[in-house]
């Protein structure tokens, strides 16, 4: 996400398609929007990382969660514009956090689903790290990365928009270790299954 430029180029090129594609909410994901809402209180103002097309946010919203929306896409967030939400364009590595309507308030969650298998491994420390910065003693974290070992290139053969994606896979012990050094208290890492053969390391965490 933060360091493959040729996976944001990919996202933009196919962003109403993908959203499309993604507007299904998978079982583990609404689980894990349960459990993330619960843990906030059914309150709260938080920063999403990589918001798509705008699923996630939405159910958040019904539960009575203020969302702010971000994507390094230039294509998600003219997607969502388009469709009538604030939406900033923020990569988590290189730009400012603070939220711009509570520019000295932090937040009191993070949720950042499926969407940071495309940090590198040498950045996923210091992205970890800056959203705990941002986010309160206490605050509520929700990541998944792809369960597995190494990295891949993901592609997609299309003669309208070729695409590719750099991934980063993620053993738990590694996973964990990355979030305590990052100032992150982990309370559970469970293994989700996306589609067939499609595993997640879903967190649970929360700010040191």
């Amino acid at each position: 996400m933060s360091t493959d430029r040729d996976t944001v180029r990919s996202y933009d090129a196919v962003a109403a398609e993908y959203a499309a594609e993604a507007a299904a909410m998978p079982e583990w994901v609404a689980i894990e929007i349960d459990a993330f809402v619960t843990g906030l209180g059914g309150s709260g103002r938080v920063l999403e990382i990589g918001s798509g097309g705008g699923r996630d946010a939405l159910e958040l919203e019904k539960r009575g969660i203020s969302v702010r929306r971000t994507d390094i896409s230039n294509g998600f967030v003219e997607l969502l514009r388009e469709s009538g939400f604030e939406a900033d364009l923020l990569d988590p590595l290189t730009d400012d956090l603070a939220d711009p309507q509570r520019p000295s308030t932090p937040y009191d969650g993070v949720w950042a689903c499926a969407c940071l298998i495309h940090v590198a491994r040498e950045d996923f420390g210091m992205v970890l790290g800056r959203l705990a910065e941002v986010t309160r003693t206490g605050g509520r974290l929700h990541a998944s990365v792809r369960d597995g070992d190494g990295e891949d290139i993901s592609a997609h053969d299309d003669d309208a928009a070729p695409r590719r994606y750099a991934e980063t896979y993620w053993r738990e012990p590694a996973l964990r270790s990355a979030l305590t050094d990052a100032g992150w208290v982990v309370s559970a890492i469970r293994r989700c299954m996306g589609k067939p053969d499609d595993w997640w390391l879903s967190v649970r965490a929360s700010r040191a």
